[in-house]
């Protein structure tokens, strides 16, 4: 546990990444990710399941802990998502010091890369993808989308390295580096072409290196978080999936794919209640958080209402599962934007 000393100075060192400037070196960047790899090679079994290659598998295993759950949706390259967050008061003390203190577990459903909202993000995409096209890889634009990027992922690294057993980031389909077709992943693009201007850029300013350590942490991120009251995932899961399969996601790329890639009609009725009353045999009441498609307002709800989608793009809104399993959809799903800043858009 920090002493409130060294728990200032990693509030320092994480608001500093969040307000990055510039594209970090190369040698930083190798680091925190290293570091951050063998944070995720290294959780203990008790809560994360080795698979059979012997290395932690695809689930999350949180049911043995007592404390509040604040769940993350999709970050998307917004660095002041997390300073937001770290400044709210969503549990109603300090994040920080609740994460150090275990009385909270914090879970990132994924997605931490490639800017998603209408207006000035996507002007920068198609800014750069005209020049992207003329071969200018680059660009002005791609310089500021990767350095959003990159201030994003390595706060999540950061907070992952502080607290591994309080802070989580679970897969998404963005977590892609190399823009790959296989292994449950699928190129990208939305605005643009995201994945391979986000991958050509790499491979301009970073070495190899850096492009595998990152892949690296994507390979060793779980899908999967089951908690007390609540599980946690990326997507809606796509069919019923047995503890087992989830543990040993990188045998069966169906799995990873069902949990980040699943569009809206396409789980199979029963995917959620069933996989939940698998993974969670003594919560009666079945509550699945996710994130990857957009919702208009503060949720959706799926499946007779025990999937909640929570990522709304264009608001900073966590849901808050209490430690003894209450829930209210109204007042649990909150913003972390200070108020000062809220437009009516934002909520």
């Amino acid at each position: 546990m920090y002493s409130s000393e060294e728990l200032s100075e990693l509030r320092e060192k994480i608001l500093s990444l969040c307000s990055l400037q510039s594209l970090p070196k190369e040698d930083q960047l190798i680091e925190i990710v290293n570091r951050t790899v063998n944070t995720l090679e290294h959780e203990a079994k008790d809560y994360r399941p080795k698979a059979k290659n012997f290395h932690p598998g695809g689930l999350l295993d949180l049911t043995g802990r007592k404390n509040d759950i604040v769940i993350v949706p999709d970050l998307h390259a917004r660095p002041t998502f997390i300073s937001n967050l770290l400044a709210s008061n969503v549990t109603g003390e300090d994040l920080l010091s609740a994460m150090n203190e275990d009385r909270c577990t914090v879970i990132c459903v994924g997605d931490g890369v490639h800017t998603e909202t209408r207006g000035g993000c996507y002007e920068r995409w198609i800014a750069a993808y005209e020049k992207w096209n003329r071969g200018e890889i680059c660009s002005h634009e791609m310089c500021f989308e990767i350095k959003d990027c990159m201030a994003t992922m390595l706060s999540v690294m950061e907070l992952k390295n502080a607290f591994p057993e309080n802070f989580h980031f679970l897969k998404g389909n963005h977590e892609n580096i190399q823009n790959e077709y296989g292994g449950g992943d699928y190129p990208f693009c939305k605005f643009a072409q995201e994945g391979q201007m986000v991958r050509d850029f790499m491979q301009e300013v970073y070495s190899e290196a850096t492009i595998h350590v990152i892949r690296c942490f994507e390979r060793a991120l779980p899908i999967v978080a089951v908690c007390r009251h609540c599980v946690v995932s990326h997507g809606e899961p796509s069919i019923t999936y047995s503890k087992n399969e989830i543990i040993n996601y990188h045998d069966n790329p169906e799995v990873i794919y069902g949990f980040t890639w699943t569009d809206n009609g396409e789980a199979k009725e029963g995917s959620v209640p069933e996989t939940f009353k698998i993974l969670n045999r003594r919560e009666k009441k079945c509550l699945w958080f996710g994130g990857h498609r957009s919702v208009p307002g503060k949720y959706l709800l799926r499946q007779n209402g025990t999937y909640v989608q929570i990522h709304n793009p264009y608001a900073m809104n966590v849901a808050v599962v209490h430690e003894d399993g209450s829930f209210d959809l109204e007042k649990d799903i909150k913003s972390v934007i200070p108020e000062e800043n809220k437009s009516n858009t934002e909520n």
